[in-house]
This record gives structure tokens, C-alpha cells and sequence, in this order.
């Protein structure tokens, strides 16, 4: 899985790591130390961290994603290189500045979105180079089991809530290993998109995971599709069993083509609230490690004092969905018809993302978390989807090459996203930093206020500034 060849050797950094050597590739301004294994573990089993490293190993190539379907949701456009899939595919991307820290960096873990069934923390939309480099900071991307390989719980057989394991394995592995790459491990911050976000709430409710970070952003999580999540994951588990067994096979033996064909067909006819049933396969409350409902509240109030808080959503998040229903779809593609979709469009923003993000701040701010939260605002022309889910991604991700053509950014100047995108990267360095999420480098007193109940969130991207508070629409 080694390219050194492909690499000048004036490009490659070496990193003692643990007893042993990594070899990184330098590009513009910051190393990247990729396919670097943080656990093992077979089909449907715990995973088991891994050891501290020894001997030498290159680290210049993505290490493989969990094997998922096509992507559905094609707003962000398709990337030129495809990581490559596997079940094998717990590994890290680290990247770091390319120069020697005075003291060491913060640290920012990034979790994936894609609904729990789809996504990378590597390949090139998830590309940290920007932000490490702008923000001065360690950032480290996961990758973790998705669909039924991370989210599938069938009693005797399966551990229940994989993926989350996964995530507190690799943030395991950061506590024992950040420092060797200039990172401080006291200082760690969480921060994801959509399914990634939603985690981080759960991860805020995980005691086991409370040494492992200090504070956390998470970023358009659908914290409203939680109704009915108990009964619709037993709904998804006996539906792919059976689609199994139609197929001759189980879930341990059956292929990887097989899991996924049973995956899909596990979807149908789901019973319960159907917004819930869009994500099928997500982290089932009261399974495992994951706390049952009825303890998350207290959880999350136990944990409040300890740590500090951004949290948000888009203007439109919820408007790409809405193409998945064909006559709204239609309707929102004519000038004179789109005005009647919008309230359909605000309403799912609200009960999926909007309500949710404000009341768990309110919640954590109210039991002594420090909260920040921003509405995104920011809505390209020539699209009709506005500031769609995950239009916030280009502005802290990737390159202007990797991001050329995404239909949800209606081909806008790279400069108008560059000019938002660096004061919203060195924002959320400088939370990871100091706690405080700075708008300009230069007036370190213009900060967001903190979040109140009775305070509305901040709105980000109107003129491409920090524009001011939004009324709120969970008053």
C-alpha cells in the first residue's frame, strides 16, 4: 500500500513515533502521515487498540474506508481518486505544520459525516492541509465502521454500536500517540459534520470518552432524527438477517457484496417516524456503550462543566433532502414554483437540525458548558438548494482544484469562499486553542457572545462577515 517511489525525497518527513518510524509526505505547508492503523478487530467484534509502534513504515498513502454504497446524496460532486474500500479500515490521517512547534499544538479529531453509512476521514474532500496549516494545529481524521458493519446489533452475535467503539479507539490512540507528532493530548478538541456531529453528541454522553477531549464543535448534526431510533434499528437488523438468509448466507460468512446488498435491503418498509428512517443505521440508545435515552439528559449535564461547546447548522440544511421527493424536487426547480417548497424546506431545517442544535446548547450551557452557536448563512449563487447541508465543508476542506464543479457551490469565485473560509478555520483553530472561537486573528476581543437561553446564534456569512443574531427558532 507503499508509494515512496512516487515522492521526492526532499518531500518525505520522518517522525519518531512510539519505538518506531514514520514516513510522511510534505505539501504546501503541512506533513501528512496517512494509513496510520489505530486498531484491529474482525467482522461484527470490539475493536482491539493498537499496540505501540516499532520498526519503520511509510505513511504516504490514505488507508481504506469501510466498505458502503454509492454515495446518494451527489451535492459535493464525486473526487477525481477513490479511497479504496475494505473492512479493514481503522486508520488515521495525521496532519501537522511543517515546522517545530515552541510548545505543543492543539489537537483537532475530525469525525466524518455521510449518515452513519457512507464517507472517509481521508481522500480529498476531508483534506485537513488548510486548516492545520492556517489554524497551527494537529489535526487527526478517522476513519470508523459504517452501515452494518459499525451499526447492526443482533443479539449473541454482534457487539452493538461498533462505529462508536471505533471512535473512542481512535481517540485512544491520539491520548497515547499525539505527542510524537507535536500534538498536546491535554488538549484535544472533537469536531464533525452531520453524522459525525451526532456522534460527538453521543460521545459527550460516553463517560468513558471523558479524558479523552476537552472540547467539541459539531456542525449540522440531525439530532432530530432520534424518534422511534430503538425500534427502527430492530426493524433494520431482522429485515437484513432475512435478506441474508434469502441469499443463502449469514451475517458473518456472508461477502462484503452481500452485507451491503442486505444493508440496502434492510431500508424498505421501515415502521415508526419516517424521518428517522431516512438514517436507518445510526448508534442505538441503550445498547452497549451508547447510555439508553432516558440517561443522555443527565449525562450531558454531568459532563457540561468540563468542557467547552460550538454548535450549528446551515441556513437550508435541510433543502437537499428534499429532491429525494420527486414533485418537490420538480417544484423547486422552476422559478415561479420554488417560493411554495420553502416552508417545507425551513420546517426540516428546524425540526431536524435547528430546534435540536439550540436545545442542546441551551442544555450544556445552562448546566455550566461554555457554548458557542452559529447559524451558517452563507448561500452561493446559481444553486437552488441556498446554504444547503454540508456547504460548510469547501470552507474548512480541500482545495479549490478538489472542490471545482461540486453542484452545490453554483460555481462561485474560489475567492469568495477563501475570504470567509480563513477567519471560519482560524476560528475554530483558535477555539481548539484557547476555548474561544476568535472572528479576526488581529482583535483577539471580538468574540462570539456566549450561548443563553434567551440568546439567538450567532449568523455566520451574510456579506460574508459575522453578521448579527438571528432571531431563534426554537423560541
Amino acid at each position: 500500500m507503499t508509494r515512496t517511489l512516487e515522492y521526492s525525497a526532499r518531500d518525505i518527513r520522518e517522525r519518531a513515533v512510539g519505538d518506531g518510524i514514520l514516513r510522511g509526505r510534505a505539501d504546501d505547508g503541512v506533513v501528512r502521515f496517512q494509513g496510520v492503523r489505530y486498531a484491529r478487530a474482525g467482522r461484527f467484534e470490539a475493536p482491539v487498540d493498537e499496540p505501540v509502534l516499532t520498526g519503520e513504515h511509510d505513511a504516504l498513502d490514505d488507508g481504506p474506508m469501510c466498505p458502503q454504497p454509492a454515495f446518494e446524496l451527489a451535492l459535493m460532486g464525486l473526487p477525481e481518486a477513490v479511497t479504496a474500500l475494505d473492512e479493514d479500515c481503522f486508520f488515521v490521517t495525521v496532519t501537522v505544520p511543517d515546522s517545530e512547534p515552541e510548545r505543543p499544538r492543539p489537537v483537532m479529531v475530525w469525525i466524518h459525516g455521510g449518515s452513519y453509512v457512507n464517507g472517509t476521514g481521508a481522500g480529498e474532500y476531508y483534506d485537513t492541509g488548510r486548516i492545520a496549516r492556517d489554524g497551527d494545529v494537529v489535526v487527526v481524521a478517522i476513519n470508523y465502521r459504517l452501515g452494518a458493519f459499525g451499526f447492526l446489533h443482533k443479539e449473541g452475535s454482534t457487539e452493538p454500536n461498533l462505529g462508536i467503539l471505533d471512535q473512542l479507539s481512535a481517540l485512544r490512540w491520539v491520548q497515547r500517540t499525539i505527542a510524537d507528532f507535536g500534538g498536546d493530548p491535554g488538549n484535544v478538541t472533537l469536531f464533525g459534520q452531520s453524522a459525525g456531529a451526532d456522534a460527538i453528541a453521543y460521545l459527550l454522553a460516553i463517560t468513558e470518552a471523558d479524558s479523552l477531549y476537552s472540547k467539541a464543535i459539531l456542525q449540522s448534526a440531525p439530532l432530530g432524527l432520534d424518534a422511534d431510533r430503538e425500534s427502527i434499528g430492530e426493524q433494520v437488523k431482522e429485515n437484513f438477517v432475512r435478506a441474508l438468509a434469502a441469499a443463502g448466507t449469514t451475517p458473518r460468512k456472508a461477502s462484503v457484496e452481500q452485507v451491503l446488498a442486505a444493508q440496502t435491503a434492510s431500508r424498505a418498509d421501515l415502521r415508526g417516524n419516517r424521518l428517522t428512517a431516512g438514517m436507518p443505521y445510526a448508534p442505538v440508545p441503550g445498547a452497549g456503550i451508547v447510555p439508553a435515552r432516558q440517561e443522555l439528559m443527565a449525562r450531558w449535564r454531568a459532563r457540561a462543566p468540563h468542557i467547552r461547546v460550538i454548535v450549528g447548522f446551515t441556513r437550508d440544511d435541510a433543502s437537499p433532502f428534499l429532491d429525494a421527493v420527486p414533485s418537490i424536487a420538480t417544484a423547486r426547480q422552476s422559478r415561479s414554483l420554488r417560493a411554495l417548497t420553502e416552508p417545507i424546506s425551513q420546517w426540516l431545517t428546524h425540526r431536524i437540525f435547528g430546534a435540536p442544535a439550540l436545545r442542546l446548547a441551551s442544555v450544556l450551557a445552562a448546566a455550566g458548558a461554555t457554548v458557542f452557536t452559529y447559524r451558517f448563512d452563507w448561500r452561493p449563487r446559481g444553486t437552488s438548494w441556498g446554504a444547503c447541508h454540508t456547504i460548510d465543508l469547501p470552507f474548512f476542506f480541500g482545495t479549490q482544484d478538489q472542490w471545482r464543479g461540486s453542484p452545490m457551490l453554483g460555481g462561485v469565485e474560489w475567492t469568495e469562499l477563501e475570504t470567509l473560509g480563513r477567519r471560519l478555520r482560524m476560528s475554530w483553530a483558535a477555539f481548539a486553542r484557547t476555548g474561544v472561537p476568535v472572528v479576526d486573528p488581529a482583535r483577539i476581543a471580538d468574540h462570539w457572545p456566549v450561548h443563553r437561553a434567551a440568546r439567538a446564534a450567532r449568523a455566520i456569512g451574510k456579506r460574508f462577515t459575522f453578521s448579527p443574531r438571528y432571531a431563534d427558532p426554537a423560541a
